[in-house]
């Protein structure tokens, strides 16, 4: 190895180590003995434990196989009814023009507004409607979520679609649903694709609503961290843990599906 070579691992090293701190305090605390993590200034040394791992998977109230399955099945539904939805009306407002001007400006501005403003009229129609506690009701507010960004991603792809390909499509007899799905759809599949992920991700991640909506029946993994801040104390050790074992499943995820993400922010679409 080079000395150049050498300095460039270095530096991505100390890069990765920088913008990955919080998630490596988080594994660290979850390692950490009760007795350690509360002294101050934390140690750097300390000898690990597993015994917060063991405490999750042995609690009465933190159902972890539950809390993953409600977390996997949310995630999916809400990132695939996202694309079910934004798909034909992306393709409404940039090719057809339904909406180009006030209804796309409506549906993504409202994105900027911090999500804690809905959070109590939210409740309080989902408890009219008997959606609290279950997973429709959190599928639900997560495809609310998720549809302005993922609207705006899809309308910015479907625009470098040539529109020569698609009249050719119609001059042979082509209705609008089959430009849509047998032509325009496969030629931006990597940017559903990426849609899908990064849906999927914020879906598994989201935990306002999640919290908010559930009590015990439809809770997800990341809510069901904070049932370890108890009236008697917050255990932080076992929040570090519940919350390391969320993370791996997306993280695991975006790695074998990082390059439709590539592909779609790198601008390219299929032949």
């Amino acid at each position: 190895m080079t000395r150049r070579r050498a300095i460039d691992w270095v530096i991505l090293i100390i890069i990765l180590l920088i913008f990955n701190l919080p998630f490596i305090n988080v594994v660290m605390t979850s390692l950490k003995p009760n007795a350690v993590i509360s002294k101050s200034p934390p140690p750097i040394l300390f000898k690990p434990t597993i015994i917060h791992y063991r405490d999750i998977f042995t609690s009465p109230t933190f159902l972890f196989s539950k809390f993953l399955l409600n977390s996997l099945i949310i995630a999916l539904v809400s990132a695939a009814l996202t694309i079910l939805i934004c798909l034909p009306a992306a393709y409404s407002i940039v090719k057809i023009g339904v909406g180009s001007r006030i209804l796309f400006s409506f549906v993504t501005n409202l994105r900027a507004i911090p999500l804690i403003v809905f959070a109590s009229s939210v409740y309080i129609l989902f408890k009219q409607l008997n959606l609290v506690d279950t997973r429709t009701g959190i599928i639900v507010i997560h495809i609310l979520v998720n549809v302005p960004i993922a609207l705006s991603l899809l309308s910015s792809f479907m625009q470098d679609v040539p529109k020569e390909i698609e009249e050719s499509a119609r001059l042979d007899g082509a209705s609008e649903l089959q430009v849509l799905f047998r032509i325009v759809t496969p030629m931006i599949s990597s940017s559903v694709a990426a849609v899908f992920i990064l849906s999927f991700i914020y879906s598994w991640n989201e935990f306002l609503f999640a919290l908010i909506l559930s009590i015990k029946k439809a809770t997800t993994l990341t809510a069901g961290a904070s049932l370890f801040v108890t009236a008697w104390g917050v255990q932080w050790g076992r929040i570090a843990a519940a919350t390391t074992l969320a993370v791996i499943p997306p993280f695991v995820f975006a790695f074998y599906v990082q390059k439709y993400l590539v592909e779609a922010f790198s601008g390219g679409l299929k032949e």
